[in-house]
């Protein structure tokens, strides 16, 4: 019975001593792991977070400005087209033509002749 112990022992033990060479084989070519040194961490300076408040009357304010100036940047381009921008539309979307003064018509839209 004694005996019995002994050999399962030693087998046991002759079989973890292979397992522990044949990692140490595996090991031999990996290159070694350094263990990194931790110094300890410095305090990082705090930064100034302007708060995202976005709903307060002095925001809502700069927003109205902001919208009636893209307005008012809109209406000036249209404007600035001919059809407004030169006399000779008064009114129409296309320049009137000229026509003689025997056939002048009265025009609806600007109650001239022409």
């Amino acid at each position: 019975m004694q005996m019995l112990r002994f050999i399962t022992l030693l087998a046991l033990s002759i079989s973890f001593i292979t397992a522990n060479g044949q990692n140490s084989v595996a090991n031999s070519r990996e290159p070694e792991k350094k263990h990194a040194v931790h110094a300890p961490l410095r305090a990082k300076a705090k930064k100034f977070r302007k708060p995202k408040i976005t709903h307060t009357q002095q925001y809502e304010f700069y927003e109205r400005v902001e919208r009636v100036a893209r307005e008012k940047q809109r209406i000036l381009k249209k404007l600035s087209k001919a059809q407004y921008s030169d006399p000779r539309y008064f009114g129409h979307k296309r320049i009137p033509k000229r026509r003689p003064s025997y056939k002048m018509r009265y025009c609806n839209e600007c109650g001239i002749r022409h």
